[in-house]
């Protein structure tokens, strides 16, 4: 492909390689090098003004005020929730919890159910289907599964501080904030009406069966909620609090910067001057050594 000379414009083919035009004679490669240079150092700063600007916004966002740094800790504390146990499921011959370790019950777990619930998934929908998916096996499993979309969207809420820095008024937070307690609601409704379900007739779900079945909603689900509203809170605040401008940011880090390189400056003042008293002792002390020296010589010569 042709190109053309800077100066003249000449057209330059492809096969050409001189550096030099043959039209006019100019240096191709160090054509008005200086007004590129400039150039590149604008484009250089432009490029580092933008840089500067998003991580003003990263620090400002995140954590950029008492109440920012207050929000990570408050969106955080509702993973305090999943270890609690959220409902149980009780008969004579089994008991079923749903905590997701076991540290607060007996029988089996949360992670035990999975471990069950995924070796025979297809089983386990033909019989909620069987009973109209409103029986209580059908009720226990839609409450887990809200209560599982409750914490995934919570912890998306938690990394969204960290993604949506740019928009420090975003409420994105606020909103998924709501919708993991709206779906932590209906995770107790279900629960809680479990109980209501239950016949004269054993409870089968994920191939365990529960003889004379009992179940009910746990405190820990209540926590749950609670901290989840806790969170909200957190980011309802800093979406309503006052927020700097990118100038006001960019001033700050500026006069952070000057003092950073005032405190270098008299650091290294201090040790130039630290420097010059060692060589004046240094120097005192050579001097005097000589003096000593001269006064010896002297005596033994008048001796």
């Amino acid at each position: 492909m042709a190109s053309k000379c800077p100066n003249c414009g000449k057209e330059i083919k492809w096969y050409n390689l001189k550096a030099d035009c043959s039209a006019c004679g100019v240096s191709i490669p160090n054509f008005n090098w200086e007004a590129r240079l400039e150039e590149d150092n604008k484009k250089a700063e432009e490029k580092f003004g933008k840089l500067y600007r998003t991580l003003n916004l990263l620090r400002y966002s995140v954590g950029g005020t008492k109440l920012r740094i207050l929000r990570i800790a408050m969106s955080f504390i509702p993973i305090i929730g999943i270890i609690l146990p959220w409902a149980s499921l009780k008969g004579d011959n089994a008991e079923l919890n749903f905590d997701l370790l076991g540290l607060f019950t007996d029988g089996k777990s949360t992670l035990d159910f999975f471990g069950i619930l995924f070796k025979d998934l297809g089983g386990i929908i033909e019989a909620l289907s069987a009973e109209g998916f409103g029986g209580p096996a059908s009720f226990m499993l839609f409450g887990l599964v809200s209560v599982l979309l409750s914490i995934v969207i919570l912890v998306i809420a938690f990394f969204l501080i960290f993604i949506t820095f740019k928009k420090p008024k975003t409420k994105a937070m606020v909103i998924t904030d709501i919708l993991g307690i709206l779906f932590m609601g209906a995770g107790i409704f279900f629960f809680s009406s479990v109980g209501s379900k239950i016949g004269a007739e054993p409870v089968s779900i994920a191939g365990l069966t529960f003889e004379n079945a009992s179940a009910s909603a746990e405190w820990g689900i209540f926590v749950f909620i609670a901290l989840a509203a806790v969170a909200f809170i957190g980011n309802l605040l800093v979406a309503k609090s006052a927020i700097k401008s990118e100038e006001t940011l960019e001033e700050e880090r500026l006069e952070r910067v000057r003092i950073k390189e005032e405190k270098e400056e008299a650091a290294r003042l201090r040790k130039e001057q630290e420097r010059l008293e060692a060589e004046m002792l240094a120097e005192i002390e050579r001097e005097e050594k000589v003096r000593k020296a001269k006064e010896a010589l002297e005596r033994k010569k008048n001796k």
